[in-house]
């Protein structure tokens, strides 16, 4: 396949960013790019260097398919990538931000949220667990996601050696890196005595002494590979529909459901708005009043 240099020199350049930047993020950068310049092509526009017009125009075309994020998204790609390529960037001009404000303007800029798996919720889950290898599996996962707090991708990211037991029951996991701290900080997420005893029970039926903790299977077999954070999403509705949850509601659940319903339990149990950060590690008093305001009082 010929492809032309300039294209050749971005798909390079972001090899410059490894290591400084999470995986999720450089997948998000040339995906983005890709679509921009799939569309430039189409348009018979230069995508490198872009012009603000053509920037204008992008964004003005894709304000019917994208949400406001998307489009935020694709505009900070399309500047990283010129400014990797050392070319100036067409993000800046004043006919973008009168787009991007149009764009905004028709669109609602408030994400839509997953609906919680409160206390109740997980209960009916925690029912359709099976016994075997992955129902064991299953079951750790879930209630590790409701103590934690976790994002999907952090939840898949845990590992055996970062469990740390207490004296008094329960035990508390090192969280080693998460969205909001690209730098590996790390946070300690509480672990009940139910989440400990469940995971202690995966660890000894699949026989893992380290590394990630939540594996794949294979034909009744654990695999060398952790699960993909999508693979959260696929259980978690998959568990929903078992435990006979109306469509409706399995449609609005998602890895993230966890982390949402926890913070609401934690809400509706008198916990504070600083306890509630601490426990799900959010810097943020906005964003959690977002991920509470649905609680049950």
């Amino acid at each position: 396949m010929n492809i032309p240099n300039r294209q050749i020199n971005w798909i390079y350049a972001l090899d410059k960013l490894e290591g400084a930047y999470s995986p999720h993020t450089l997948r998000g950068y040339r995906a983005d790019f890709v679509i921009f310049e799939a569309w430039c092509r189409k348009t018979k526009q230069s995508p490198l260097p872009a012009t603000p017009e053509t920037v204008a125009n992008f964004i003005t075309a894709q304000t019917a398919t994208c949400s406001a994020s998307t489009l935020k998204h694709r505009i900070a790609s399309i500047r990283k990538i010129h400014r990797l390529m050392r070319l100036p960037s067409p993000t800046e001009d004043e006919d973008v931000a009168i787009a991007l404000r149009r764009a905004f303007r028709q669109k609602r800029r408030r994400p839509k949220q997953a609906l919680g798996i409160t206390s109740d919720r997980l209960a009916k889950l925690l029912s359709a667990c099976g016994d075997d290898l992955i129902g064991k599996r299953n079951r750790a996962m879930l209630q590790t996601a409701y103590d934690t707090l976790c994002r999907r991708a952090e939840l898949v990211a845990l590992r055996v050696e970062d469990i740390q037991e207490a004296e008094n029951g329960g035990a508390r996991i090192l969280i080693r890196r998460s969205k909001n701290d690209p730098f590996g900080d790390g946070r300690y997420g509480r672990l009940s005595q139910a989440a400990l005893e469940a995971l202690k029970s995966w660890l000894h039926i699949s026989k893992i002494k380290s590394g990630f903790i939540f594996k794949a299977t294979n034909n009744g077999r654990v695999t060398k590979d952790g699960l993909h954070p999508y693979a959260v999403n696929r259980t978690v509705k998959e568990l929903a529909l078992t435990a006979g949850f109306d469509e409706a509601i399995i449609a609005d659940l998602s890895g993230h459901s966890f982390r949402v319903g926890a913070a609401q339990d934690l809400m509706t149990d008198g916990k504070s708005i600083l306890a509630i950060m601490k426990a799900g590690g959010w810097r943020s008093m906005n964003v959690v009043g977002r991920y509470v305001e649905n609680a049950d009082f």
